[in-house]
């Protein structure tokens, strides 16, 4: 069966737009205009979410008060992928991998636990780097997996290969801690590039959780 990928016009709003995103598991929209007597259509914009919490962000830069859920910290909601505490159970537990781990490991891992990318962590949990679906088409792109054998790269000799090519403003990991408030984690997550926010601890860097786009819409819009 055909399916045909989603679009949207000028006159949605920013919500149906974000809605069509998150259910289609795309990471763009396209925004097409259609004469009336659909003789022709015109592509207007390519719609993604960050570009949709840019504009929110926009609106609520200087009023944010008047929607207090914005002033909360994201420890507070119900938002993202967290580390369990001792003793807590947990839904979705997050995945973590050390940087020796093979390659193999992790892609079996992003696939079993259905996310987009994985902290690397040091021994005491701390966050190195991470890995992500976007490393795997870098390497695929400079068909590097022909002379790979995922058993034997470790996830570190992965990275290097691609160190460059998936960083945002020379850094891979975009970081948050768990007092900032889900306005200024907005913020930072509408920045083009920046598609998750890994939780960590002040000092030490240990991973308490990490945050995507997606995540952040699921809230807002509850879904």
């Amino acid at each position: 069966m055909f399916l045909m990928n989603p679009i949207a016009g000028p006159y949605d709003t920013l919500m149906d737009v974000a809605l069509r995103i998150l259910k289609s598991k795309v990471a763009v929209v396209p925004i097409i205009h259609s004469s009336q007597d659909g003789s022709f259509t015109q592509l207007l914009n390519l719609a993604t979410l960050s570009e949709v919490l840019k504009c929110i962000c926009r609106h609520f830069k200087h009023s944010s008060s008047s929607l207090p859920i914005l002033q909360q910290p994201i420890c507070s909601i119900p938002l993202g992928t967290w580390v369990p505490k001792l003793g807590e159970s947990n839904g979705q537990p997050l995945a973590l991998l050390r940087p020796n781990a093979s390659l193999g490991a992790a892609l079996s891992l992003l696939i079993q636990a259905d996310v987009s990318s994985i902290p690397i962590v040091d021994e005491n949990d701390s966050l190195l780097d991470i890995y992500s679906r976007s490393d795997i088409t870098t390497l695929a792109k400079d068909r590097a997996y022909a002379q790979i054998r995922l058993d034997e790269m470790s996830i570190h000799q992965a990275l290097q290969l691609c160190q460059d090519a998936n960083s945002f403003n020379g850094q891979r990991c975009q970081m948050c801690l768990r007092s900032d408030t889900l306005h200024k984690v907005m913020e930072q997550l509408a920045n083009a590039g920046a598609r998750r926010l890994v939780i960590v601890e002040a000092g030490s860097k240990r991973v308490e959780g990490i945050i995507s786009l997606s995540d952040v819409f699921k809230f807002l819009l509850g879904v």
